[in-house]
């Protein structure tokens, strides 16, 4: 039992999480607000409904993927570096992270404006020591370390609706995919 003691507790992970869930649903129901009226020339709202469906429950997935790096970090580093003021550095780590990956998707607007700088190792890495180096920053400094904290403990709130409407979509979607 003495490694779950090196986890953070729930309380803690689920303001993280939360902040997960605004950036990540946030991020894709702008872009299928931005597609649905083009949807709407050979798509029915049935055939709608199902596409968010799916992406609610692929949003699910991606944000319980993106939580769990700050867990294995709050896990794996020793706790005064990270698990010590866990939503804090947790935040920032997801905020500057997905922020990262938006960044990089935003670039690939066209096959011919392939961004392979922003792909090379050195790129990457320099963007990762960035967002490392960042996020301890913001960990030692006391008014963005409440800042966060505040905000992280405010996004609970839509837990509370987009858990329950992913559940229900995975629900719909689920048979779906095993019925092929």
């Amino acid at each position: 039992m003495a490694i779950f003691n090196r986890l953070p507790g729930l309380k803690q992970i689920a303001p993280v999480y939360a902040v997960c869930v605004i950036v990540i649903y946030s991020w894709t129901t702008l872009w299928f607000f931005w597609k649905l009226p083009s949807w709407f020339f050979y798509m029915n709202a049935g055939e709608i409904a199902l596409v968010y469906a799916y992406l609610l429950v692929t949003n699910f997935l991606e944000s319980l993927l993106a939580v769990c790096v700050p867990i294995v970090l709050g896990f794996m580093l020793p706790p005064k570096w990270f698990r010590d003021s866990f939503v804090s550095r947790g935040t920032s780590l997801v905020l500057l992270g997905l922020g990262y990956f938006m960044f990089l998707a935003y670039q690939f607007q066209a096959k011919d404006d392939y961004p392979s700088v922003l792909l090379k190792s050195w790129s990457v890495a320099l963007a990762l020591g960035i967002i490392t180096a960042l996020v301890f920053i913001i960990g030692k400094v006391p008014f963005l370390n409440k800042a966060l904290g505040f905000v992280a403990e405010r996004a609970t709130i839509f837990l509370y609706v987009y858990i329950p409407l992913s559940l229900v979509s995975l629900l719909i979607v689920l048979p779906r995919l095993l019925l092929g």
